[in-house]
């Protein structure tokens, strides 16, 4: 990504991107789908009440290995070949600890966990059930993340969607075998979800082995490297603390969200995975900026760096408009056909949607500008971020709850993402011009 088009190299590298994370989201809206049919409100609330402890977990996993990946971009841009192995060796000895850490974590204290969140006491059986199986297999997720990023880092963002495609669709088969053929219910649901993400690390780890060269340890690669691990840990730990504490404040929504109702956890929860959705072009590119800003760094190609985040933005913006056209129509018959079209639950997740939709124009700065500062070097400022984001999350919707009721939670969304693209922006803008005049006195 270090020559030729820009927009070319970053579509092309971003729409793997974009249909990988679709099709993630995807599985999630089809467990809702699926659960909605085969079993009864409480059991589709029950799936969808553990979606924001999951996400916590997951996220900060992704955060880590996104570091990881930023560091090995940085060797790919360079020409570094040595340096990218001793990078994988070193981020993968780190990947299999926090795999376990966070199997044996979750398993554990998968109830407290969710009575901490005040899960009703209708539902948190069922929830403690679901979420207790996909943590026991949690350590899936970790591999097939952090081999994911390995490949995206080195520009090779098409082998992971289509491992993800052919996972997708076991999972898809399962789901239905085990829900109405062996009639396992939320037991089912898990197990095929955690079976598909195995399969897709499965793949990618064969893969990496045979045809991936840059990826080929020698024996000295796997001891550990004090200034490797220092510097993929001084990237990988700020990205996920910043995921985490992302999360962190998205359960602070799931919080007052159970206490306001069963019908508004199923709408909340059916709703934010049909908004991830929408908002994932925003996410593929802010990706896809992410590596490019790498590579380039690496390279010390910093006109290309302006460039490229510049065509990003408008891009991105371009489709938002097509998208927010769209859902202006769409999101009651999508909301009718997870829930039933009756109810109450339906009525509040149009209204997130909506709602949403509205604020991804804003988002896309926040979302792009967060990646790219972290790929610059610039961990603080992401990081940052995501604590404002948490106090933003707590203090607004307990505060606009009493007065606007399941209004308040994606009102939430769209106040952080304004307050948040204001930061960032302002970062981005005073980082990228100490770095070029750094630059500049260098090659004085």
């Amino acid at each position: 990504m270090t020559s030729g088009s820009i927009l070319k190299k970053i579509c092309i590298f971003a729409a793997p991107c974009i249909l990988g994370r679709v099709l993630q989201n995807l599985n999630n809206l089809v467990d809702s789908v699926i659960a909605g049919q085969a079993l009864d409100m409480n059991a589709l609330a029950a799936v969808g009440a553990t979606g924001s402890i999951i996400g916590l977990f997951t996220d900060t996993i992704i955060g880590l290995m996104s570091g990881f990946s930023i560091i090995a971009g940085r060797r790919c841009g360079s020409g570094d070949h040595a340096g990218l192995r001793k990078v994988f060796a070193n981020s993968l000895i780190i990947s299999a600890g926090a795999g376990l850490f966070v199997s044996l974590f979750g398993a554990l204290l998968a109830r407290g966990m969710l009575s901490l969140m005040k899960t009703p006491a209708d539902i948190i059986d069922g929830a403690t059930v679901y979420l207790t199986i996909i943590f026991m297999g949690m350590w899936t997720t970790v591999f097939y993340n952090f081999l994911c990023e390995m490949l995206r880092a080195i520009g090779n963002s098409r082998t992971p969607l289509i491992f993800l495609i052919i996972s997708s669709a076991v999972h898809f088969l399962l789901l239905l075998v085990l829900l109405f053929v062996f009639d396992l219910g939320i037991v089912g649901a898990a197990l095929s979800t955690i079976i598909s993400q195995a399969g897709a690390a499965l793949m990618c780890a064969l893969y990496i082995k045979k045809k991936v060269p840059e990826f080929r340890i020698l024996p000295g690669d796997m001891k550990p490297d004090r200034e490797v691990l220092g510097e993929c840990l001084r990237i990988g730990i700020p990205m996920a603390t910043t995921n985490f504490v992302v999360m962190f404040g998205v359960i602070i929504l799931g919080f007052v969200t159970n206490r306001i109702g069963t019908d508004y956890v199923a709408a909340y929860s059916t709703a934010s995975k049909t908004g991830y959705i929408i908002t994932t072009p925003i996410f593929g590119f802010a990706t896809a900026a992410s590596v490019f800003v790498s590579q380039n760094l690496g390279a010390g190609r910093l006109d290309r760096i302006k460039e490229g985040v510049r065509k990003v933005l408008l891009l991105i913006t371009a489709i938002n408009a097509v998208l927010f056209t769209v859902m202006l129509f769409a999101a009651r018959p999508l909301m009718s056909l997870m829930i039933d079209g009756g109810s109450v639950a339906v009525d509040a997740g149009v209204l997130y949607l909506r709602v949403r939709c509205t604020a991804m124009f804003i988002l896309t700065l926040a979302a792009v500008f967060k990646p790219v500062l972290a790929a610059l070097g610039r961990p603080l400022f992401p990081t940052i971020s995501g604590f404002i984001e948490v106090a933003v999350r707590y203090i607004v919707p307990l505060t606009l709850t009493p007065l606007l009721g399941f209004a308040a939670v994606p009102l939430t969304d769209a106040i952080i993402w304004l307050i948040l693209a204001v930061f960032l922006t302002g970062a981005y803008i005073f980082e990228f011009n100490r770095l070029t005049r750094s630059h500049a006195a260098s090659n004085a």
